[in-house]
């Protein structure tokens, strides 16, 4: 019930800010189609944050016109744990798929910067290991285990709020914020994950998290 009313919400939202760009006053400039392409730089602030996860992650954007912009994300993630008695390593990577709306009102020509706000479908695929394990019991004795590779593939959605500025010609910075709530996971082994590459932390079914992203625009001229 919840994921309906979420679902449900958002589609109205999309719904009325559609109709507020045909009823305002337009600013009269080209629709510059083109492709964006770029990284996401936030991955090496959660290494620094958690050291056992490493990330790397591409973006690329199309833009259609001033409002609308399809975007796909793709990415990899490591996870090396280890500790007393805890050892556990996760391979993995991802994709994200969906669309960004522009609402910042642009009040003169040649402002490319963007408020928006946008969705996404983010599926990943990981092979994870748990090599070591202790069970620490000061009456029968301690008892240490292992459990194989297993796949696990994860579905979730996602709310994006953010700002993209372009800072030179053609050049653009921007931050995102991101409401992501997990679907479905689908798990071959015993092992829960530590974490879901392009997800986040396994611990909650809804995660909160955020991207910089730097992105070099390629206009499409038109003759």
């Amino acid at each position: 019930m919840l994921k309906f009313i979420l679902s449900l919400s958002l589609f109205f939202t999309f719904t009325t800010l559609v109709a507020q760009e045909e009823t305002e006053e337009k600013v009269k400039e080209p629709k510059d189609p083109g492709l964006a392409i770029g990284i996401n730089i936030g991955t090496f602030i959660i290494k620094a944050i958690e050291p056992e996860r490493f990330g790397l992650e591409a973006t690329a954007r199309y833009k259609f016109n001033r409002k609308w912009f399809a975007v796909g994300e793709v990415g990899y993630e490591k996870v090396d744990l280890q500790n007393d008695p805890f050892s556990y390593t996760s391979d993995g990577s991802f994709m994200r798929l969906g669309a960004d709306y522009n609402i910042f009102k642009v009040e003169e020509i040649g402002n490319n910067d963007n408020l928006i706000l946008g969705l996404r479908y983010g599926v990943a695929v990981q092979e994870q290991e748990n090599t070591r394990f202790t069970v620490k019991d000061g009456y029968w004795g301690n008892y240490t285990g292992a459990l194989g590779k297993g796949i696990t593939s994860s579905h979730w959605a996602e709310f994006v709020f953010g700002l993209r500025s372009e800072v030179l010609k053609n050049f653009y910075m921007g931050w995102t914020v991101r409401v992501r709530r997990l679907l479905n996971l689908s798990n071959e082994n015993q092992i829960e994950p530590y974490a879901i590459p392009g997800y986040g932390s396994r611990d909650n079914t809804t995660n909160l998290s955020f991207t910089y992203n730097l992105e070099y625009h390629i206009p499409f001229k038109k003759k």
